[in-house]
C-alpha cells in the first residue's frame, strides 16, 4: 500500500527477497550487468560529452543508486540477495575483463571498462547485505571515484578522436610525446580507475576489499570471489 522505499523494512524476508532481487534486476539493466549488459557498448556511439556525462557519470549509476537505496531502506535484506549480487558482479568483472581484450576502438574499451567498475559497486553492495557498513560506504565513495575517473577518460577520449581522426587505439602511439597534456591526463584517469594511491579510486576500492577480507572470516565463500576481484583489479 505504498511507494515509499522505507516499507521495504515492514515486509517479511519472503517478500523482502522477490522486492530486492526484482530492484537488483531492473539494476543489472541500468547499470549494464551480465546478462543485460550488451546496450552500453553499443551506445559509445554518441558524441563525447554525452558518453562523459551519461555513460559515466549518470545514467549507468541510476542502477547502483536505486540498489543502494532499497538495501539501506530494507535494513537487514536476507542473504540470499548479497549471495545472488555478489556472484553475479564478480561473474560480470571477468567477462568485462575479458572484453577488454579484442577491443581495438578506445570508447568501445572504456564501456567495457565502466561494466566492470560498476561491477565492483554491485559487489560492495551485495557484501553490505551480510553486515559491512564499510562495504556499503565503499560502494557509495566509488559511484562519485569512478564519475569522476571516467568522465575524464571519456574526454581525453574525445579530444584524441577530434585531434587525430580516429578513436582506434593502433593508430594512437607516441600520445605522450605529440600531446603530452592529452598523455597526462589519459595516465591519471587509468591510475585512478585502477586504484593506485594517491588517486581517488584507491580509497574506494581500499574500502571495499578490506570489508570483503574481514567479512571472508565468517563468510569463507567469499574468499575467492575476493581474490578473483583483486586478481581483476591489478590486471586492469
Amino acid at each position: 500500500g505504498s511507494f515509499s522505499l522505507s516499507a521495504i523494512a515492514a515486509l517479511p524476508d519472503s517478500a523482502k527477497i522477490v522486492v530486492l532481487l526484482g530492484v537488483l534486476w531492473a539494476a543489472w539493466g541500468k547499470s549494464a550487468q551480465l546478462p543485460l549488459h550488451m546496450w552500453l557498448p553499443d551506445a559509445m556511439e554518441a558524441p563525447t560529452p554525452v558518453s562523459a556525462y551519461l555513460h559515466a557519470a549518470s545514467m549507468v549509476k541510476v542502477g547502483v543508486y536505486i540498489f543502494a537505496r532499497a538495501l539501506d531502506a530494507a535494513g537487514s535484506a536476507p542473504h540470499l540477495v548479497g549471495w545472488v549480487g555478489a556472484i553475479m558482479a564478480t561473474a560480470t568483472l571477468l567477462y568485462g575483463f575479458w572484453m577488454y581484450l579484442p577491443q581495438k576502438d578506445m570508447k568501445r574499451l572504456l564501456a567495457y571498462s565502466t561494466i566492470t567498475q560498476l561491477s565492483y559497486i554491485f559487489l560492495a553492495l551485495s557484501l553490505s547485505v551480510f553486515g559491512s557498513r564499510l562495504a556499503f560506504n565503499g560502494a557509495v565513495a566509488h559511484i562519485f571515484n569512478h564519475a569522476f575517473a571516467k568522465s575524464l577518460f571519456f574526454l581525453v577520449a574525445g579530444a584524441l578522436s577530434y585531434s587525430c581522426g580516429t578513436r582506434l587505439l593502433p593508430s594512437l602511439r607516441g600520445l605522450l610525446r605529440g600531446m603530452p597534456l592529452l598523455g597526462v591526463s589519459f595516465c591519471v584517469a587509468a591510475l585512478a580507475i585502477t586504484g593506485v594511491p594517491p588517486f581517488n579510486g584507491f580509497f574506494s576500492k581500499f574500502a571495499i576489499f578490506a570489508a570483503g577480507f574481514q567479512l571472508s572470516a565468517s563468510e569463507p565463500w567469499l574468499l575467492p570471489l575476493m581474490l578473483l576481484a583483486m586478481a581483476e583489479s591489478v590486471a586492469s
